[in-house]
């Protein structure tokens, strides 16, 4: 029941900030890197909702795929997306992104009402990431746990993460709250573990039979700044 939600587990990419317009700009500002970043894209897709159990077979797989895909061999592979791929969109995030409208005061209410806050996203650098969104020392204290799916050695929807997620901060599933933008991650996520789920709508949200809530960030953060009233289940 979403009136006994004791942790938030929010998403990242498109749910904590605007993610509009990033894909092009990471293919303009690496433009001789376009066809390596497509094939990105596809060996992601192939691993979605993969389970490999450590980091490093994760990582050996990824390195894999690419290297069949690109002009890489697997180390340079790995080497090309935790530093250039990474780096540039890290550096990207914070010359053109900021984090969403009132979320300090979302994530302060939310800590005054002993409700834990955790950030998991599918890319690595998360903390970097947020760093980059100019999240303050204040906001950044309030996160209890902050995680790569990568760092599990899978990829979202994979529901391991998620129940690791919640041992860690010391909830039952039930009693965890997904916030993302994707229902094909982060809702069959939730799904699977028996987590509750609210959708944040994007440019890129496409509803066709929806059971759970899909909202604007804006009404996210109105409802959880107005005391979370319960809704129907």
């Amino acid at each position: 029941m979403l009136s006994d939600i004791k942790a938030v587990i929010f998403d990242l990419d498109g749910t904590l900030y605007n993610f509009k317009w990033l894909p092009l700009r990471l293919m303009w500002s690496l433009p001789t890197d376009v066809l390596r970043i497509k094939a990105d894209r596809e060996v992601r897709k192939k691993l979605k909702g993969c389970d490999l159990a450590t980091p490093e077979a994760y990582l050996a797989e990824y390195g894999r795929l690419m290297a069949e895909k690109t002009d890489f061999k697997s180390h340079d592979a790995l080497n090309w997306y935790a530093n250039r791929y990474m780096g540039t969109m890290c550096f990207l995030l914070k010359r053109y992104y900021s984090q969403r409208p009132q979320l300090e005061e979302v994530f302060t209410h939310l800590q005054q009402k002993g409700i834990k806050i955790a950030v998991f996203s599918d890319y690595p650098r998360v903390r970097q990431r947020i760093r980059a969104l100019d999240f303050s020392d204040k906001t950044m204290a309030i996160i209890s746990g902050i995680y790569s799916a990568e760092d599990f050695g899978s990829q979202k929807p994979a529901p391991r993460p998620f129940l690791e997620i919640a041992s860690q901060l010391g909830v039952k599933p039930e009693q965890c709250l997904v916030v993302g933008d994707r229902d094909d991650t982060d809702g069959d996520g939730a799904r699977e573990t028996g987590m509750n789920f609210i959708q944040i709508e994007t440019h890129k949200t496409k509803i066709i039979e929806a059971h759970h809530p899909v909202w604007s960030w804006e009404d996210f953060a109105k409802w959880v700044l107005e005391g979370m009233e319960p809704l129907e289940d």
